[in-house]
């Protein structure tokens, strides 16, 4: 079972930076242009400003995620997952957290979240992208700092 917690703590952070897969590794470096760092992952997400929740089994954190506001009514998200966040066991209560997550980002204060994704992690993951709820909206072409292509989402309040 998932316990949810709005308040998650820089080791907390620190917990699933350390177990993220090596695919979202691989996004963060190109997007910054520099090699993935557990440290400074996790701080500068810790550190955003917005509203963040953690997810436990246990004591154990499995995911943590946000949105960071952009402009006012705008927000992007970010999810930091360990192995287990999508494994069998756990993938459609992270799917159902996250979606009603949306849904409380969308009902206090914004009117739009969107999402960017390396365009080469599109096809896998663009049918969960669907389950809650974005559209996808554009290719950012040679977006990321390494220049590879980006693929934007966004989900608005009607």
């Amino acid at each position: 079972m998932i316990t949810i917690y709005n308040d998650p703590t820089m080791l907390d952070f620190v917990r699933v930076c350390l177990q993220m897969p090596q695919d979202e590794r691989d996004q963060i470096q190109a997007f910054t242009g520099v090699p993935y760092d557990v440290d400074n992952t996790a701080i500068n997400n810790f550190l955003a400003a917005g509203p963040k929740i953690v997810l436990k089994v246990g004591d154990d954190p499995i995911c943590i995620g946000g949105f960071i506001q952009q402009r006012p009514g705008v927000y992007r998200d970010f999810m930091i997952n360990t192995p287990a966040s999508f494994s069998q066991k756990h993938w459609f209560e992270v799917t159902r957290i996250s979606r009603r997550f949306m849904d409380h980002v969308l009902h206090n204060g914004a009117h739009r979240v969107e999402c960017i994704c390396l365009a080469s992690r599109e096809a896998r993951n663009s049918r969960w992208y669907k389950v809650l709820g974005y559209n996808r909206e554009a290719t950012l072409y040679g977006y990321c700092a390494s220049g590879a292509d980006a693929v934007l989402f966004s989900r608005v309040r009607h």
